[in-house]
């Protein structure tokens, strides 16, 4: 029993862990070399010192690590935030450094899965028991099969499903704009405040809601929790590296393709922004919650041009047209002789899914797309982004267009002649009105959720949200 619990310590905890220094300094390249460091070290200083126990060992370490892989992406849905993780980590606990470091989940967990199952069978040929040949053929098949089981259910896991992010430059790869001057610890901050003290305090930081929310609503939020969360400043700079992922613990930022997630999964209390799309109202219905919004602003969904592009003015048929392919050249709207470049949003954004609803039953055609690399699935699309051609069209929400300073040289459109002017937002004479909403569970009975939702639209709330850029609801 001896001779098992030392190869234990020395052959797969000290030499993993130290495998594992490697993992952290070279990232993915770590997964080529290893299994050839491995194979050199076995040949060439432990050949003849191998026994069949570190055969033994090696398999029933690879054995239970594919087996709590497999529990944990079964109860998980593939989402690394589930509270299940940690059996996993618990089994490979010598390469626990790379679960600190990283979040690519299938370079370090199935990573470690292929580095245990080669240790098994280069440990193997090195020492070929020929009392163990017959049973370790059928171990190493169960290992395979729960190996396509684990590549199976993440494939088919609600995180790859419904995953979302657009590898953008700021805020973690979340936000297409540098929102480093609205976090609520910001020095040079830009978040707007009151000038009287507020009406809602909450004093402690496990009574505080947990907060996210759309790219162009990160400011609203972020203010409404520096009035709110007593030294919710202090909070966030004690946690900023540790919830690097979110953006923040308690405000965090994913924009609206994982926040809606996080909602549906419970990790946050209240979600910022417009309401979610289709494929986003399938995965709540999939994972049974209802969802409360409450409208707390008014916004306007625009539609811009190039600043030099003659057609100030579209009728909202003339739109759908354009975005169903029937109207190619902005010749035939009394424009110049030039086609018409229409750019779309990716499908889980929140713009793409009030552009959805707009266009009702007429279907948009193929979106204009753009190639880039991805590390581990090669040549991947994504929808191109506006790049203010002299044809192009687009699309967003005014505030994320004008107050965050999204695009230089265009100019908003009016829809059927009515301009996205302050007033006839309020009015809603402007057709594409629309609401800023908060969204919760309809399960979360808090009592601080319903004290937050019910500040959002008192006095001192809307004079925030207003304030920052948006309409207040009266």
């Amino acid at each position: 029993m001896f001779i098992y619990f030392k190869i234990f310590v020395f052959q797969y905890v000290l030499l993993h862990f130290c495998l594992t220094l490697f993992g952290v300094v070279f990232g993915q390249v770590w997964l080529f070399f290893m299994p050839i460091f491995l194979f050199f070290y076995y040949y060439k200083y432990k050949k003849n010192k191998l026994q069949k126990e570190h055969v033994y060992v090696n398999m029933t370490m690879a054995l239970i690590a594919l087996c709590s892989l497999v529990i944990c992406l079964w109860v998980s849905k593939g989402y690394l935030s589930s509270s299940i993780w940690s059996l996993f980590q618990i089994v490979s606990f010598p390469f626990f450094l790379l679960t600190i470091f990283t979040n690519d989940f299938l370079t370090f967990y199935f990573g470690i899965i292929c580095l245990l199952l080669f240790n098994t069978v280069i440990s193997y040929i090195m020492v070929k028991p020929f009392d163990f040949k017959k049973r370790f053929i059928p171990i190493m098949a169960i290992c395979l099969c729960l190996l396509f089981m684990n590549t199976y259910l993440y494939l088919n896991s609600n995180s790859v499903k419904y995953k979302g992010g657009h590898q953008f430059k700021y805020m973690n790869g979340y936000s297409s704009t540098d929102l480093t001057d609205y976090t609520p610890y910001a020095k040079n901050s830009k978040l707007v405040t009151l000038n009287e003290p507020s009406t809602l305090i909450i004093e402690t930081e496990d009574e505080m809601p947990y907060l996210d929310g759309a790219e162009a609503c990160y400011p609203v939020y972020s203010a409404i929790a520096k009035t709110v969360y007593r030294d919710i400043d202090k909070i966030e700079l004690r946690y900023k590296s540790d919830y690097a992922y979110t953006n923040g613990k308690i405000v965090s930022f994913t924009n609206t393709s994982i926040g809606y997630t996080r909602l549906f999964n419970k990790e946050i209390d209240m979600f910022f922004g417009s309401k979610p799309s289709k494929a986003q109202l399938d995965e709540a219905k999939e994972l049974g919650v209802e969802l409360d919004y409450t409208p707390i602003g008014k916004e306007a969904f625009v539609f811009f041009v190039n600043q030099k592009n003659p057609i100030s003015n579209l009728t909202s048929q003339q739109i759908k047209d354009i975005y169903h392919g029937d109207i190619l050249n902005w010749k035939e709207l009394n424009g110049k002789n030039h086609d018409i470049i229409a750019f779309q949003r990716p499908e889980r954004s929140g713009s793409q899914a009030m552009m959805n609803s707009f266009m009702g039953d007429v279907s948009l055609k193929e979106p204009l797309t753009y190639e880039m690399v991805s590390a581990m699935s090669g040549i991947i699309e994504e929808v191109a982004e506006y790049k203010n051609e002299k044809g192009a069209i687009g699309y967003t929400f005014k505030y994320f267009l004008e107050g965050l300073n999204q695009e230089d040289n265009v100019k908003i459109l009016s829809i059927d002649s009515i301009y996205p002017t302050s007033e006839n937002i309020k009015n809603q004479s402007y057709p594409l009105s629309t609401y800023l909403y908060c969204v919760t569970l309809k399960s979360n009975q808090k009592e601080n959720v319903k004290k937050l939702k019910e500040y959002l639209l008192s006095r001192q709330g809307q004079y925030i949200i207003e304030q920052t850029g948006y309409s207040a609801l009266n």
